[in-house]
């Protein structure tokens, strides 16, 4: 009974889909989806889309794929599968990370004692902190095979205007804590959450090897 009782809770929780319009500046060029689940070992399945539209096909089809099994205390990760299709370049990766935290990949195991993050898991991670002006938390993000130190400051509150709506905002930006490149080309991901209890990923901010990114809100649901 109390299993059952966990599953309902996790699942009113977490059980949610955000839609996305994906552009550069003022030019649509495909559209995002980031969803969660609870899968039946009570843990948060988080999948995440970006495909760029039939236009952009012909000149750079990009269709970034990444699924990831997470703690639902804190949305570490347990496991994580990408699949990056970007013009040319394309990417497949899978890890598990262990008991020990150590990352087992399908070539090596990688010794670990830190609790691991995707920069998706962050934006959940996010959603339960106490986002005041100033406030920073600290995170290690798995890369392909790497471990980078990052850290986000909460900025100041934006009115944010999306295709679903106007939200009173709170920014949040990653940097890092060392010098060295957090994403991929130096990316960043900058991100409006609204500013209430629900703590909504209204826009998301990617920087990319073509240019800046721009994820907002188009529908929600629950």
């Amino acid at each position: 009974m109390k299993k059952i009782i966990t599953i309902l809770l996790l699942s009113s929780l977490f059980s949610e889909t955000f839609i996305y319009s994906a552009g550069f500046r003022f030019i649509n060029v495909g559209k995002a989806t980031i969803s969660s689940i609870v899968n039946d070992d009570n843990q948060v399945v988080i999948n995440a889309l970006v495909e760029s539209n039939k236009f952009l096909d012909r000149l750079y089809k990009v269709r970034d794929e990444v699924k990831l099994t997470v703690n639902p205390e804190d949305f570490s990760l347990k496991k994580i599968e990408k699949n990056v299709l970007e013009g040319n370049w394309e990417k497949n990766y899978i890890a598990e990370i262990d008991s020990n935290l150590n990352i087992n990949t399908k070539d090596k195991l990688i010794e670990n004692d830190k609790l691991l993050f995707d920069p998706i898991s962050i934006i959940y991670n996010l959603r339960a902190k106490e986002l005041i002006t100033g406030k920073k938390y600290q995170y290690n993000i798995l890369g392909i095979d790497e471990i980078k130190s990052l850290a986000t400051e909460v900025k100041e509150k934006e009115t944010i205007k999306v295709p679903a709506g106007k939200y009173q905002c709170i920014k949040v930006v990653p940097y890092s804590t060392t010098g060295d490149k957090i994403f991929k080309e130096n990316g960043y991901m900058t991100a409006w959450f609204s500013n209430d209890d629900k703590k909504i990923p209204v826009k998301i901010e990617l920087k990319t090897n073509i240019g800046n990114l721009v994820l907002k809100l188009k529908k929600i649901i629950p």
